[in-house]
């Protein structure tokens, strides 16, 4: 091999590690992936990479789901174990009752999350604020009737996310006539949206990359930040 050539294929490998993951080809490829899970007949509109809101609380410990539970060690367990055993004994004390019911109110009221955890918006929040000890995407996809999250694992290799990875996860569905509206909230933070449903509440997430266009002309009411929700 010529020295330049040995100079262009060093300088390439710089390039790649200064530039880190292509987020788009991820966000292609964790889509991909998330597709296959769905029943046969749902056919894809659009789908995005997203994540929980900057600021969206950690839902109690009875709301919070645990992500790719097959591949948790014996350790995993043993710790999930005695957490479950904390609860209990946390849920005993007339005290601990009084201030999470005062946190219940507290969490109604967060700009974040508006309908409580039990709500449309509540469900979507916990999902996105899952437990897990892996790395990895959760994938927004609408299809013709309905609203999904499907979670892609990741391989430990950051600079090769997708390498070995083969782990997915279905993790809720909504019927989209119960989406009312969503309100692009990109003065927060790039890709910030707030998504309201039927039940009037509402949670705010974010697309992970950009491109998410196509995803948010799916909603029937689309809102700029400057308009009141309603």
């Amino acid at each position: 091999m010529k020295i330049s050539e040995v100079g262009a294929a060093l300088w390439a490998g710089v390039k790649g590690w200064l530039s880190g993951v292509d987020g788009q080809a991820l966000g292609r490829a964790v889509k991909e992936r998330a597709v296959g899970v769905l029943a046969a007949g749902e056919r894809v509109v659009a789908g995005h990479p997203v994540e929980a809101g900057e600021r969206l609380p950690e839902p109690p410990r009875r709301f919070r789901q645990e992500a790719f539970v097959p591949g948790r060690t014996a350790g995993d367990r043993l710790v999930d174990g005695m957490g479950r055993v904390e609860e209990g004994l946390h849920r005993l004390n007339p005290v601990n009752a009084v201030v999470d019911r005062w946190d219940d109110r507290h969490d109604r009221q967060n700009p974040q999350l508006s309908g409580g955890w039990e709500s449309l918006a509540g469900q979507l929040a916990a999902v996105l604020r899952a437990r897990c000890s892996f790395r990895y995407l959760s994938v927004l996809l609408v299809t013709e009737h309905h609203l999904h999250v499907v979670r892609v694992r990741l391989a430990g290799n950051r600079r090769e996310p997708m390498a070995g990875a083969e782990a997915v996860e279905y993790a809720w569905r909504v019927e989209r006539r119960q989406v009312a509206w969503v309100r692009n909230r990109t003065d927060v933070r790039h890709g910030t949206h707030e998504v309201g449903f039927v039940d009037g509440s509402w949670v705010t997430f974010a697309f992970t990359v950009g491109g998410y266009g196509p995803v948010v002309e799916t909603f029937p009411r689309r809102l700029r930040h400057t308009d009141p929700i309603s």
